[in-house]
């Protein structure tokens, strides 16, 4: 495979030239195929909007798509806004990444457009972003930043995508962050969300699901006596964001009432199983150099019915990849080791890629998780 990347770069924001120019860069791309057609294919099977506020976002960011063009070819927009700027005014840079079929027989391109956005006109980007979208393509927009105090531009956005990814873990206050995104999902309820903080714990999602199919824990799980989640941190680098997730997706999964909710401090909860039964939750910072703030350490589930005590627990070891999922049940015990890959953000956001723009699952843990992110914060 063959990789290109050609740019053109000009002032003022013109759809029509802009179009033209991304047509010349793949007629350039094109080169002499075998085909003989002498042009580039632009394929995109979605439109990727990012928003930055520095250029080394920016940078960033178009450093992701390229690595991500062969597995999901995109026209994609890549906003760089100043609203701090005097003056509104609108440059473009234009890029087309471009690789030869599988078949060899034809160029394909996918197109990149930076746009730098000073002054008031970063505050009023949908008349900027909409004309140079692929008509009938998705809509997916990647918004690298803070979640602002004012969310008018965030909203806005929301209104002009099908999907809108966040990581929260950049979020100076993480929860405060997540309880203002499900109500912005509650506001716009045809844009789905996606989170980057979210997407690091599907290996231990998909984990605990691996014991639930397991007969013996299955039937321990319906009798959770307590639960400990323990993430990377300490007083100054405090992020629960991760476990307070995990938390509430347990919970969730396991059928107990999260608007039940009651806070023992910012660290225990209890939540209700059912009328008679309540689950203990505790979760905590404890030092793990070896691991980013916030990653998960350990979850411990301590289970008791009636005849028998369970114990399923998954933890990282001294090797910062390596997790360990281990079982008490009936006098034995059992381990098994886990490689963990590292995620970085490109693997993060493929995952927010390969789902349906209309995967609501985000939205709905938000939803739930709503009572134990209020109760963590108080």
């Amino acid at each position: 495979m063959q990789d290109l990347a050609l740019t053109w770069s000009g002032r003022a924001l013109d759809v029509s030239r802009i179009e033209a120019e991304l047509g010349k860069l793949r007629y350039m791309a094109a080169g002499e195929p075998a085909s003989g057609q002498g042009f580039a294919l632009r394929t995109s099977l979605l439109n990727m909007v990012v928003y930055a506020e520095h250029e080394e976002g920016g940078l960033m960011a178009s450093r992701v798509i390229e690595e991500l063009a062969s597995y999901h070819p995109s026209r994609a927009l890549v906003v760089i806004a100043n609203a701090a700027a005097g003056e509104s005014l609108i440059g473009a840079q234009l890029a087309a990444h471009c690789h030869i079929s599988r078949s060899e027989e034809q160029t394909v391109c996918c197109e990149e457009v930076t746009l730098r956005v000073d002054g008031p006109a970063a505050l009023h980007l949908h008349s900027v972003i909409v004309p140079l979208l692929v008509p009938d393509l998705p809509v997916y927009t990647w918004w690298t930043e803070q979640l602002p105090a004012d969310t008018h531009l965030f909203r806005e956005l929301m209104e002009t995508s099908d999907h809108v990814i966040v990581d929260s873990d950049k979020f100076d206050d993480e929860l405060g962050g997540m309880l203002g995104l499900a109500r912005l999902a509650e506001a716009v309820p045809r844009c789905t969300l996606g989170d980057l903080n979210w997407d690091r714990l599907e290996v231990w999602r998909d984990l605990l699901q691996q014991q639930r199919k397991v007969t013996e824990m299955r039937h321990h799980l319906a009798f959770v006596e307590s639960v400990e989640i323990r993430h990377a941190g300490n007083d100054d680098t405090n992020k629960p964001g991760r476990a307070i997730l995990f938390l509430a997706w347990l919970a969730r999964s396991l059928g107990w009432d999260l608007a039940s909710v009651s806070s023992h401090g910012p660290q225990r909860f209890t939540l209700r199983a059912d009328e008679d039964r309540k689950v203990s939750a505790y979760v905590h910072a404890v030092d793990l150099p070896t691991a980013e703030p916030g990653a998960l350490a350990a979850v411990k589930i301590s289970c008791r019915s009636d005849t028998a005590r369970a114990l399923l627990s998954i933890s990282r070891t001294g090797d910062p990849n390596h997790l360990i999922v281990r079982t008490e049940h009936l006098g034995m015990a059992n381990e098994e080791g886990y490689r963990l890959e590292p995620a970085g953000i490109s693997a993060l956001l493929m995952l927010e890629l390969n789902a349906s723009p209309h995967d609501a699952e985000y939205n709905e843990m938000l939803r739930a998780a709503g009572p134990l992110m209020k109760a963590a914060r108080a």
